[in-house]
């Protein structure tokens, strides 16, 4: 305030030297002397640019600025490390433009900063090994890593590894499973969100690592087998589940994990139906070995089988038309369980030997288990398609 009267007092000497004394002391130049005054000390501001455009435009062309001068957030991920035998979470920003995804397990498999390893920080990723490939579709991450990944290290160590690129990949998506291969061969499945179990592999062709209960659980995922079947052993339904596999898939039937069994169980889908048909149906496929059970357009079952020789269980579009838990066959002198007759003398049945060629005299063979499953699933009049 005293600058302004200071200001005040000098324009009003001013004036009285340059105006007659009437001119000064009147309510004009009293008007004038506060603009002066208003303006020489900053507290009036006064734009004499003529204005680029209406008033609205103008506010909404300061908000888009402000907008485009506010940082936005970046996007970050974070990767899972160990320090004292404990999963520990390291943030890492995502560049611009990278799939998160695939810069978390390639952060993951750089391993921990300098400072990160000074603070504690470890991995059980060896040095060297490397992701191969990532893809996520359905409710899957794939996951396809370097050999040496898992060729050393101790059966916890090789754990921790899994465990380590399970938790990275879990909170990104929506995928519920990690299917990871060594150099496109199937090694495991892992459930998202759930701490690996003891590591278990055995020894495939060429030295390649696979665990057995990996292999039925995707066999599980896939159609093949029930899920309390997943036990960590071959036994007669995990033989009888990989033959199908292994038809459908148009391998070397063998009933066993071979080297191409691995290959494609990492990129197999869940078979689909010839037919897309509403209701239950049956679909027999000859010349591979394999029924199908399909409910409204989806497979829900794939069973082995086996149909008969030299062609002699016709093609075409077929019904049941009867059923017999325990049927009796007149001209070949053999029980039939489970039989669901749909063309003439030809049906549906149990049968202790399956192999993995046509080998009936026409009916549709099936295994142990499976002919229960096929015959509580069919009821009289369910389409059967002999392809």
């Amino acid at each position: 305030m005293r600058i302004v009267r200071t200001a005040v007092s000098r324009l009003r000497a001013l004036c009285r030297h340059f105006l007659p004394g009437d001119e000064a002391g009147s309510p004009g130049m009293r008007a004038v002397l506060v603009l002066l005054v208003l303006a020489a000390t900053g507290l009036l501001a006064v734009d004499l640019r003529p204005a680029s455009g209406p008033p609205a435009a103008s506010a909404a062309s300061a908000r888009s600025l402000a907008r485009a001068q506010t940082p936005r957030e970046p996007n970050t991920v974070r990767v899972a490390f160990v320090r004292s035998g404990r999963l520990v979470r390291v943030e890492r920003i995502v560049p611009a433009g990278v799939p998160p995804e695939r810069y978390a397990l390639r952060e993951l498999f750089q391993g921990p900063t300098r400072v990160e390893r000074r603070n504690g920080v470890r991995t059980a990723i060896p040095e060297g090994a490397r992701v191969r490939s990532l893809r996520g579709d359905e409710d899957v991450w794939r996951v396809n890593v370097s050999r040496s990944t898992f060729a050393t290290g101790t059966a916890e160590t090789k754990r921790r590894r899994l465990w380590q690129m399970a938790a990275t990949l879990a909170p990104l998506g929506a995928a519920k499973y990690l299917i990871l291969a060594t150099e496109g061969r199937f090694v495991t499945v892992q459930r998202l969100g759930i701490q690996p179990g003891r590591w278990s592999a055995d020894v495939g062709e060429k030295d390649y690592l696979y665990s057995l209960r990996g292999v039925e659980t995707r066999l599980w995922q896939l159609g093949y087998l029930d899920r309390a079947s997943v036990t960590g052993a071959i036994d007669y339904l995990t033989e009888q589940a990989l033959l199908a596999f292994q038809g459908w898939e148009r391998l070397g039937r063998t009933g066993t994990v071979t080297g191409e069994t691995q290959l494609a169980l990492f990129g197999a889908e869940r078979p689909k139906p010839a037919d897309g048909a509403s209701g239950r149906e049956v679909e027999i496929f000859r010349d591979l070995g394999v029924l199908f059970l399909v409910d409204n357009g989806k497979v829900v079952r794939v069973v082995h089988t086996s149909t008969g020789s030299y062609g002699r269980t016709p093609a075409g579009a077929f019904r049941v038309y009867a059923k017999s838990l325990y049927s009796w066959s007149v001209p070949f002198h053999v029980w039939m369980p489970y039989a669901s007759y749909f063309h003439g003398g030809i049906a549906m049945h149990e049968y202790p030997d399956v192999p993995s060629y046509p080998a009936s005299h026409g009916c549709v063979r099936l295994p142990d288990g499976e002919a229960q499953r096929v015959y509580g699933f069919v009821e009289i009049g369910t389409p059967v398609l002999v392809r």
